[in-house]
């Protein structure tokens, strides 16, 4: 059955080239991460969110790279390679050979981090599991590696909402995610801090237009909470609308669209998507970013 559960799990990709299969593979060990994090208890204490929550639980049309988590209100602290036993036996579950490394020291940020290491390729899969999988694999190189980083903010933003929500792969199960205005907020606080020199981060911008035309609000109070942890808002009255329109207007002037592309151009199938990108576009979504209701003053 393992196998079987993985091969429909890949028949959701039409898998073209490298880069497809390894997103499409990425993706499906992603999902039997979560699961066996579920089967440990993980999401007793923490929640879901960033760029793979919304694919995974929103159907955001991008792939992801990393499994983002935030420490749920009341919970203290997490030993997160009290973890490793449940992800690497749902792994094998599913015949895939894979370690669960957790990172011994907690960065200065609050993060906790592990990574799930699959290397060669064609050493993680038995045999069978490769059998089934024949088209995918054989797009990869022999020593193709896949990685898959996971992150736990244990800092104070905790002032975020989160709900129940159900994965469907590799078989259903319940997890805890941030509601869609607080990963709204946490995408906004990425995209007005992110810390990559001069990198620019496509994804967040992608995201970002993603949320806009679904209508979603901010959760100001959330991001405020975020902006101050990262130490961006310092004032001691509250964050205003005002506020992340002029914060949104200085970051949108320091834009480099062609890196912005270049960063999103692995993660989406058709780059054409991306054609009208511009600085003016970015500029017009500062109105269009508060007019549907968008902020809570």
């Amino acid at each position: 059955m393992a196998v079987e559960v993985v091969g429909e799990m890949l028949s959701r990709y039409d898998v073209e080239d490298p880069e497809g299969a390894r997103n499409a593979l990425r993706e499906v060990l992603q999902e039997i991460v979560l699961f066996g994090l579920y089967e440990g208890g993980f999401f007793d204490t923490v929640a879901f969110y960033g760029g793979t929550a919304l694919r995974i639980l929103h159907r955001l049309d991008r792939f992801s790279e990393d499994l983002d988590f935030c420490l749920r209100p009341g919970a203290e602290t997490l030993e997160l390679r009290t973890f490793g036993r449940s992800v690497e036996e749902a792994l094998r579950r599913f015949e895939i050979e894979a370690s669960f490394e957790p990172r011994e020291e907690v960065s200065p940020g609050g993060i906790v981090a592990a990574q799930v290491r699959t290397e060669p390729l064609r050493g993680i899969l038995s045999v069978s599991l490769v059998s089934a999988l024949g088209e995918v694999v054989a797009r990869l190189p022999r020593n193709q590696t896949l990685r898959i980083k996971v992150e736990v903010d244990t800092g104070r933003a905790r002032g975020f909402e989160d709900e129940e929500s159900y994965a469907l792969y590799p078989v259903p199960f319940p997890l805890r995610v941030l509601t869609l205005p607080c990963l709204f907020s946490g995408k906004m606080h990425a995209l007005l801090c992110r810390g990559w020199g001069n990198r620019v981060k496509g994804r967040d911008w992608y995201d970002l237009l993603w949320f806009l035309r679904k209508g979603v609000p901010l959760h100001l109070p959330f991001l405020e909470e975020k902006l101050r942890e990262s130490g961006h808002w310092a004032e001691a009255r509250p964050l205003q609308a005002e506020d992340v329109r002029r914060l949104y207007r200085e970051r949108v002037e320091r834009l480099d669209v062609k890196q912005a592309r270049n960063d999103l151009l692995p993660f989406v199938r058709e780059p054409w998507v991306m054609d009208a990108w511009s600085p003016s576009l970015f500029a017009s979504l500062e109105e269009r970013l508060f007019a549907a209701g968008g902020v809570p003053r």
